[in-house]
């Protein structure tokens, strides 16, 4: 099953931001990094502002990685008003 997600350039930047952190955190432990990858590179090649379509599996991915962030900037006392927005996207 597919998703039609509208991303707006912020939301186009989180959404890579978050999956190049994971990326990077799957790549230390060596597991499920291939399907974060392919992923960021469809995100990237999107153009902001118009409809994706996503399966579930990457509205999935994109939601723990989203997730993953926004629990760092709580951490580090940042705003996460621009992942709370992606985060309802993926919901």
């Amino acid at each position: 099953m597919t998703r039609k997600i509208k991303l707006t350039r912020a939301n186009k930047s989180i959404l890579l931001k978050a999956l190049g952190d994971y990326y990077y955190r799957q790549r230390a432990m060596n597991t499920g990094w291939r399907e974060t990858g392919y992923l960021i590179l469809k995100v990237d090649s999107l153009s902001a502002s118009k409809k994706a379509a996503f399966t579930s599996e990457e509205v999935c991915l994109a939601r723990n990685a989203v997730n993953q962030l926004r629990n760092k900037k709580i951490k580090q006392g940042q705003y996460t008003d621009a992942t709370d927005d992606m985060l309802l996207k993926l919901f």
